[in-house]
């Protein structure tokens, strides 16, 4: 049984455009989009969503999904590195709010960072820490990729290469690297290339100590890079030059936790834009097309047919793509996973 989508806008990919035809439908079963070039058809479900606009189920690139139930935490002005943040919060985990916090069932820590997620219109993760048993159930609020390679750092990993070697056939392995404004940051790039870690499925976070001949290398390599602008504004009072990676094809946003983030991931799309880098349509594909490529994901990040049926509904308006740099949960009338309803409003 498939569900048609008629008299909706439909928020393609900024190359082909925004679809708006009363004669044609987005159709959809519980496995992948159908078609949106044809009108519904005979036993067809029928959706008139004359107003809305359909946009395609964003890509997170970055969460720690147990870690959205703290509060945003930080314990200097601001930080040369990453580094120095974490050895200052290591120690306030034995002290409140943080004990209280920790105690909280880990399902419950998990399905927090799950919900922010589906309200802001997330509709896949990606998780930098163990793929806890929460994360690979069916009922999860979102998709959380399940095959993935990764280290915590640099600095926190003991063998970074053993990490790097147990990466799964196919995935990507993800490090938070170069997240920092002073030489330790600076250097971290060549540590990588000289264990041998950076080929064509790996994934820096944060980048932000990267040079721009530190990028061209990532790049040439075939590495990509998760950008999470707010965090880094937040710790390091300082963001990394994304425009190359970008132009690659080789950027993905992540929002991080809200330990260190603005909040979700409309929350973290405007503060990408603020810094003047990117076009809309830059910022669009790094939560869609470019994120999904770039993370191996086969069948998300688009509304074409053979997709995943994974979107969310919003109002209708003149400029969709800038349209989205302005939403927050309560515009989103209702987020589909698989076909499904998961949230509405």
């Amino acid at each position: 049984m498939a569900t048609a989508i008629i008299n909706a806008q439909i928020v393609l990919p900024p190359e082909f455009g925004v679809r708006l035809d009363p004669n044609l439908a987005l159709r959809f079963d519980s496995r992948s989009i159908l078609s949106i070039d044809r009108p519904p058809q005979r036993g067809d479900t029928i959706l008139d969503l004359t107003g809305r606009a359909i946009y395609p189920g964003l890509i997170n690139a970055h969460d720690h999904l147990e870690l959205n139930h703290y509060p945003r935490s930080k314990f200097r002005p601001v930080y040369a590195n990453a580094h120095q943040w974490g050895e200052d919060f290591l120690p306030q985990l034995a002290e409140e709010p943080y004990v209280s916090l920790r105690r909280q069932p880990l399902s419950e820590q998990c399905t927090i960072g799950g919900i922010k997620n589906l309200r802001s219109g997330v509709t896949t993760v990606v998780h930098h820490n163990p793929l806890h048993p929460p994360l690979r159930s069916p009922d999860f609020p979102v998709r959380v990729v399940q095959h993935y390679g990764w280290a915590h750092s640099l600095h926190f990993e003991k063998n970074v290469r053993a990490s790097f070697r147990k990466t799964p056939r196919g995935a990507v392995w993800m490090i938070h690297l170069a997240e920092g404004t002073d030489d330790i940051a600076a250097g971290e790039l060549r540590q990588l290339h000289a264990l041998g870690c950076l080929q064509k499925h790996t994934v820096l976070i944060h980048g932000v100590g990267l040079s721009a001949e530190d990028r061209q290398l990532v790049i040439a390599q075939g590495a990509g890079l998760v950008w999470c602008p707010s965090t880094n504004l937040f710790l390091l009072g300082a963001t990394g030059d994304v425009r190359d990676f970008s132009a690659a094809g080789k950027l993905a946003i992540g929002t991080d936790s809200r330990l260190t983030a603005d909040g979700d991931m409309f929350d973290e799309l405007r503060a990408a834009a603020r810094t003047g880098q990117l076009s809309i349509a830059a910022l669009f594909r790094a939560v869609t097309t470019d994120a999904a490529t770039m993370l191996r994901l086969r069948n998300v990040g688009t509304l074409l047919p053979g997709y995943a049926p994974d979107f969310f509904v919003a109002p209708a308006s003149s400029d969709p793509y800038a349209a989205l740099l302005s939403f927050t949960p309560h515009n989103l009338e209702a987020v589909y996973v698989g076909g499904q309803v998961r949230y509405q409003r």
